[in-house]
C-alpha cells in the first residue's frame, strides 16, 4: 500500500501540474478577455474600419471628380441681325462638353491642340445661328450643330453631350406680337335663313 501510494503520488503532482497548466490557460484568455480588453479591441476596430471607410469614399470620389468626362469650352454670345427681326436679340451662355468614355483622353488632347480653331469654329457658327434657335426651350438644333462642329473640328467623333448654362437671353420687344382677339361679331359658322 505504500508503495501504491508513492506510484499514486507521482499521478497527483502530474494531475496537479495538468490542472495548473490549464487553469494557467484558463487566467490567461480569462485575463486577455476582460472587458477592458474587449472594449479596447472593439474600439480599434470600428476606428480602423472607419478609417478604411473614409478612405475609399473620399478616395473614389476624388477620382470622379478628377476623371470627369465633361469640359469647359468658355462663354459665348450671340447677337441678332436686326434685319432678321427674330424674338431674340442677344444671348450669352456657358458651353460644355461631356466626351465619350472610350476616346476621352485623346480626344482632351484634341481639345488642348486645336483650342484656338474650336473658339473660332463656335464663333462662326453663333454668326450664323438665327434667334429661333435659341426659342427651343432645349435648345436641341443649336446643340445638334454645336456637336456636329466640334467633332469636325477635332476630326473625331468625341462629343456625347452638348450642355449649355448660364443662359442670358434678351428679348427684341419689337418682334413680341400681340394676339389677336376675337369679336362676338365674327360667326365661325354659317347660319340658315329662318323660314
Amino acid at each position: 500500500m505504500a508503495e501504491e501510494a508513492k506510484e499514486a503520488a507521482p499521478d497527483v503532482a502530474a494531475e496537479q501540474e495538468n490542472v495548473g497548466t490549464s487553469s494557467g490557460k484558463l487566467g490567461f484568455l480569462r485575463r486577455f478577455f476582460s472587458y477592458r480588453n474587449l472594449s479596447i479591441f472593439l474600439l480599434a476596430t470600428v476606428i480602423f474600419q472607419g478609417t478604411l471607410f473614409a478612405y475609399y469614399q473620399f478616395g473614389s470620389a476624388a477620382s470622379e471628380i478628377g476623371g470627369t468626362a465633361e469640359v469647359s469650352l468658355g462663354t459665348f454670345h450671340f447677337d441678332s441681325d436686326e434685319a432678321e427681326g427674330g424674338r431674340v436679340s442677344y444671348a450669352e451662355f456657358g458651353l460644355h462638353i461631356a466626351l465619350l468614355d472610350e476616346v476621352d483622353s485623346q480626344a482632351r488632347h484634341q481639345l488642348e491642340v486645336h483650342q484656338f480653331r474650336l473658339q473660332q469654329d463656335i464663333e462662326e457658327l453663333l454668326r450664323q445661328a438665327q434667334s429661333g434657335d435659341f426659342d427651343d426651350p432645349s435648345l436641341g438644333e443649336l446643340k445638334r450643330q454645336l456637336q456636329e462642329r466640334i467633332n469636325a473640328t477635332l476630326k473625331m467623333r468625341a462629343i456625347a453631350d452638348v450642355i449649355i448654362t448660364d443662359l442670358t437671353v434678351q428679348w427684341n420687344d419689337q418682334a413680341v406680337s400681340t394676339p389677336t382677339t376675337e369679336t362676338a361679331e365674327l360667326v365661325p359658322w354659317v347660319e340658315k335663313p329662318s323660314s
